[in-house]
């Protein structure tokens, strides 16, 4: 079988990384919390800027999180909206939502209320979780919805027990918001995939920190969440739009790795956030920056000789999760990368993205086509998901080349 086959794209492949990798069939706050805080409960899993919270304490909240939204959803639907800006206290109610067998909607708060709106619509939530701060917005766009802040829910009475019966992993539990609207919807088995894949490719350890600098209702953010969570170790999480906290959390806590978008890695120029440069280097052992599109080099030379780490391109989206990326030990600049563990990546017709019938190294171009047990379950129409997987690959809208090494460079974007 020759390297542009399935499987074998890479003609390059990282030393002690698997190539493919098995998915656990468990439910994805077994895989996360519960079973890492078997082997270490006092071990931080999450810190934000009110201190850590250990896998221990994590499991405890997230429990009771999953109690009393079984509760409070009264038997009529499982789809609950979740808009909470405090990451910690986001993650205690979506593993608990997702331990209730709920489907999850991680919504932006920050969005205006006409796109609040348009999402809820599209979602169709039987329960809201909110902060304050969006409530009135919410309240005005939820037609009816029963809406909750988290501190009503930590009030509501909890359920006795914990939904029993076969849980079906491969369904959807997760929505997040595409680029160019529309939701995908994840199961427990692609957001573990995602966890397992990228730990493994990075690699991650579980003595290793991260930091989650995105907001973790997008795949940047949830993807410096999951996989070191899934390894056992510890993710800081602080928001890059607040640079002295960032800045501050970085130096107590020394996080290997981050990811940011390029729009948000342009921020590390600004004199406002010379601290986080500052504490990156002083840090960081790479940057990962993800990509939507054609890239140049000289801005990705640029950051690197800002941070003086390696500044590591990644290509992704929120429902295939991560694609291609660099690799700590290998990459060129120009290059978005190779294929990240457990993906396969086959030649579309950007005309139409139907599967070619030949591979990467006997075509000039292609729109790449995604295999992977990461990608997303389902989408919010059939009519969505017929335009996005043709010939069961995922359409990635990138037209890219492939050179002897395996390594991807991203021509152009394929116009909606």
């Amino acid at each position: 079988m020759s390297k542009g086959a399935v499987g074998l794209t890479a003609g390059y492949w990282p030393e002690d990384v698997y190539r493919y990798l098995a998915i656990p069939g468990i439910p994805i706050d077994d895989g996360l919390v519960a079973r890492p805080g078997k082997r270490t409960p006092d071990r931080p899993a999450l810190i934000g800027h009110q201190g850590p919270l250990s896998y221990k304490q994590f499991l405890a909240d997230l429990d009771q999180a999953m109690k009393t939204i079984v509760t409070s959803l009264e038997g009529k639907g499982n789809r609950v909206a979740i808009a909470v800006a405090d990451p910690l206290e986001l993650m205690k109610v979506v593993f608990g939502a997702l331990k209730a067998r709920a489907v999850v909607f991680l919504m932006n708060p920050t969005l205006p209320q006409a796109q609040l709106t348009a999402q809820l619509q599209l979602f169709r939530p039987d329960l809201a979780l909110v902060d304050d701060t969006v409530r009135r917005s919410i309240e005005a766009s939820s037609q009816g919805v029963r809406i909750l802040s988290l501190p009503e829910l930590r009030e509501t009475k909890p359920a006795t027990a914990a939904p029993r019966g076969r849980q079906d992993l491969g369904a959807p539990a997760l929505a997040l918001a595409m680029e160019g609207g529309g939701l995908a919807y994840h199961s427990h088995k692609s957001l573990l995939a995602g966890a397992v894949s990228w730990s493994t490719f990075v690699p991650l350890k579980t003595e290793d920190l991260v930091l989650a600098a995105q907001p973790l209702y997008t795949w940047e953010g949830l993807y410096s969440l999951l996989p070191i969570l899934f390894r056992g170790g510890t993710c800081l999480v602080v928001d890059l739009q607040d640079p002295d906290k960032l800045a501050h959390g970085v130096r107590e806590h020394h996080p290997i790795y981050t990811m940011l978008s390029r729009p948000e890695a342009r921020l590390l120029y600004q004199p406002s956030h010379r601290p986080v440069v500052q504490a990156f280097k002083e840090s960081l052992q790479g940057l990962f920056v993800s990509t939507t599109g054609p890239f140049t080099a000289l801005g990705r030379l640029r950051l690197k000789n800002l941070l003086g780490k390696p500044a590591l391109l990644a290509f992704g989206s929120a429902e295939a999760g991560p694609v291609f990326s660099s690799h700590p030990t290998w990459y060129l600049d120009t290059a978005v990368g190779i294929p990240v563990t457990n993906v396969d990546v086959w030649p579309l017709n950007p005309a139409n993205g139907n599967p070619l019938e030949v591979p990467w190294e006997a075509i000039e171009y292609g729109e790449v086509g995604v295999k992977s047990p990461m990608t997303a379950a389902d989408y919010d129409s059939p009519e969505e998901k017929e335009k996005r997987v043709k010939g069961g690959w995922l359409r990635t809208k990138i037209v890219t080349t492939m050179d002897p090494n395996g390594l991807f460079y991203i021509q152009s974007k394929v116009p909606d």
